[in-house]
């Protein structure tokens, strides 16, 4: 049975919560690839290529806990409304996804119970068991979709509900030296694409960020395993300070 998600135990009380809702690409055997084959796999559209590392190596710095999606956004998307169109892609990136054509209520109801709920709700229980922490939500995003222009922005902040912990981070960015371009709302919205945030979240008034990688930073281990490393140092003073009033628009 595939496991919808992968849980990161804590190894210490860090005030710190992270997640990757892309963190894989695997296709259960029975889905027969989707009809996809070759680099469709394991390019962008399966994944976000470079998260899980990310994930693991930040939670194993922090001794936070954490949770990995364990099926690959093409199966479900488990950063979407369940009423979203592209919950289930049809078509991603230009690339069709023939597996997910025609799908009966039948089959769209077995992997939202299959995969779906049983990941927002153990993301649900691990919140309930913090009193006030910082959340992560990791992504990546390609240098160049095929339907899009090429992307120079190095890492982006989606900012919807807490911008102070956006503009803090963007600050260390600053002070740290190391230059990378980083964006607020780029090369996304967290206007249009925050699901999770939105339902777990938002509501609990947490502290929270949305993080971007650009996928050439971080599309081997060691790249990701650095750009873990930097994140640490940027996040070390926003794990550890005290709660701020967040104001929702």
């Amino acid at each position: 049975m595939t496991s919808a998600f992968h849980k990161i135990s804590a190894t210490k009380e860090t005030p710190l919560f992270i997640f990757g809702d892309h963190a894989s690409r695997y296709i259960p055997q029975e889905f027969d690839n989707l009809g996809l084959t070759g680099e469709d796999l394991t390019r962008h559209i399966a994944w976000d290529i470079g998260t899980e590392t990310i994930v693991r190596d930040l939670c194993a710095h922090f001794g936070c806990a954490g949770q990995l999606a364990g099926v690959s956004r093409l199966v479900i998307d488990l950063n979407r409304d369940l009423t979203a169109p592209g919950l289930i892609p049809v078509v991603s990136d230009g690339t069709l996804v023939s597996g997910n054509e025609n799908l009966s209520d039948v089959a769209r109801q077995d992997r939202i119970e299959r995969f779906y709920n049983p990941y927002h709700t153990a993301l649900k229980t691990a919140l309930d068991g913090f009193e006030d922490p910082l959340v992560l939500s990791v992504h990546s995003f390609t240098p160049k979709p095929n339907l899009g222009d090429c992307r120079l922005l190095d890492i982006g902040l989606l900012v919807k509900h807490d911008a102070d912990s956006a503009e803090q981070l963007r600050e260390m960015f600053m002070r740290l030296g190391r230059h990378f371009t980083i964006g607020m709302n780029e090369p996304y919205s967290a206007h249009d694409l925050n699901h999770t945030i939105d339902a777990h979240v938002a509501p609990r008034g947490l502290r929270h960020l949305a993080i971007e990688v650009r996928q050439d930073h971080i599309d081997t281990d060691e790249k990701a395993r650095d750009m873990a490393r930097v994140l640490a140092g940027r996040l070390e003073p926003l794990v550890n300070r005290s709660r701020i009033d967040i104001i929702k628009p």
